[in-house]
């Protein structure tokens, strides 16, 4: 116990990876079980369908979201550096302040329009019921995000861990309990209900992250002031100018994505596909095969999470070495899991496929794509030390590249070769990005 305190303290890297890495990992494992019984349940048509609603969630989290969490990890850890914690606390408020004030139209204007978006946006009229539950998590999604963006800036990266866990867990099983009762009453149980289980988690980990910061603020020491007048102005430029850089990064990058996602089943039908067949094997492909090829990439994710603070702060005391070292140890990690997770998956890819997924083209393309692992898990890692290092723009280059090829090949190849152009698109344009991000820290590697 001593030892693990002392690790702690001294190697927070090491201890938040730990953490976040365990979550992830019982999270995806959880996911795992869920997609098999909702493709049992929906069909690999439904999961295309449910999955067509991802562009959705991820543009509007993209615009409301994400650069208010990161500024206020930033922020929060810069104010409990300097041991003033309710200026900490009220750095929370102000970005959860904003990022409120845009998730409340966004989620208004989602939800009156859902048939318009399902319908010309994203060509499936039947996504719209699930865009309109989707909508309403938004400002849940807000709420919980921006609080774990405090206690990951007061490094306490087990809160987020916890409420990820609960998150997934209250999802899955709500929807098992409405697919049995409804089952039970003789009743087919529609679509709906996995936006619905979506909406339910959130609502969870959300009210379960208020009661945890309730908690915790109790502890702050009611003598220390916030020096309001003064520090308000400069923290709202500050929080705003941050999150405004993100939410556009990543709303460039959303977009291409969901392009992407809208594209796909389009030009599978242009092949000669029908339009069930082409929605059917995009459900198989981003709807059971890439989240199983994504699953060591939790290990990865929760290192490039714990690496962007750690980068910076390095960075801004110009250590080098410091940097180099980090960075080299993480390229040959990653890509050594990448090599071995590649092995694995193809030779197990059709066994997993029928054994998960009940479905032989699962562990066809499992195979396939198995190639993509050093380089898709090595890219994550290394982006974040290229945000680290404030390179934002090199970075969003190397994104968008990447989905501008994918974008290519959708349009000029999959109709007249198919998902397999797909698959080869994928594979070279994640090279490009990688060997281009790399090219970008060759000096550390």
């Amino acid at each position: 116990m001593y030892h693990f305190k002392k690790l702690s303290k001294t190697s927070p890297i090491i201890t938040g990876t730990f953490i976040l890495t365990l979550a992830s990992l019982t999270t995806r494992l959880i996911g795992f079980f869920y997609r098999m019984f909702l493709s049992a349940n929906f069909g690999e048509e439904g999961m295309g369908i449910y999955q067509l609603t991802s562009p959705v969630l991820a543009l509007s989290y993209a615009f409301c979201v994400a650069g208010f969490q990161t500024a206020i990890s930033k922020y929060v850890a810069a104010k409990e550096g300097l041991g003033q914690s309710r200026s900490a606390a009220f750095t929370l408020f102000t970005g959860l302040f904003f990022s409120l004030l845009l998730s409340i139209p966004c989620t208004f204007f989602i939800y009156t329009n859902a048939e318009w978006i399902g319908e010309q946006l994203l060509s499936e009229v039947r996504t719209a019921s699930l865009i309109r539950i989707i909508a309403l998590s938004l400002p849940l999604s807000c709420v919980h995000s921006c609080l774990n963006g405090y206690f990951l800036g007061r490094k306490k990266a087990s809160v987020s861990a916890v409420t990820q866990l609960l998150e997934q867990i209250a999802r899955v099983l709500s929807v098992f309990i409405i697919c049995h009762l409804l089952t039970a009453n003789g009743q087919t149980p529609p679509l709906s209900i996995a936006a619905t289980g979506l909406l339910i988690g959130e609502g969870t980990s959300t009210l379960l992250s208020v009661i945890i910061f309730t908690l915790s603020v109790r502890s702050i020491a009611p003598n220390s002031q916030i020096p309001f007048r003064k520090e308000l102005p400069t923290l709202i430029k500050d929080i705003i100018k941050m999150a405004v850089i993100i939410n556009i990064n990543r709303i460039i990058v959303n977009l291409f994505a969901s392009i992407e996602t809208v594209l796909l089943p389009g030009s599978l039908e242009k092949y000669g596909l029908s339009s069930s067949n082409a929605l059917s094997l995009y459900g198989v492909l981003c709807g059971m095969v890439l989240p199983l090829l994504l699953f060591p990439n939790a290990l990865t994710g929760s290192i490039s999470v714990m690496l962007l603070p750690a980068i910076s702060e390095a960075n801004e005391k110009n250590q080098s070495e410091r940097i180099r070292s980090l960075t080299s140890r993480t390229f040959l990690f990653c890509f050594g899991l990448g090599v071995v997770c590649m092995l694995f998956f193809l030779f197990t890819g059709k066994t997993l496929g029928q054994m998960m997924f009940h479905s032989e083209i699962a562990g066809e393309y499992i195979m396939k794509l198995s190639f993509i692992c050093p380089l898709l898990y090595l890219s994550s890692a290394l982006n974040s030390i290229l945000n680290g290092k404030g390179k934002t723009l090199q970075c969003l280059f190397t994104q968008v590249l990447g989905l501008t090829i994918r974008i290519i090949f959708l349009w000029f190849l999959i109709p007249a070769y198919g998902i397999n152009a797909y698959i080869a698109g994928l594979i070279i344009s994640q090279f490009v990005s990688t060997v281009l991000t790399m090219f970008y820290l060759r000096k550390y590697i």
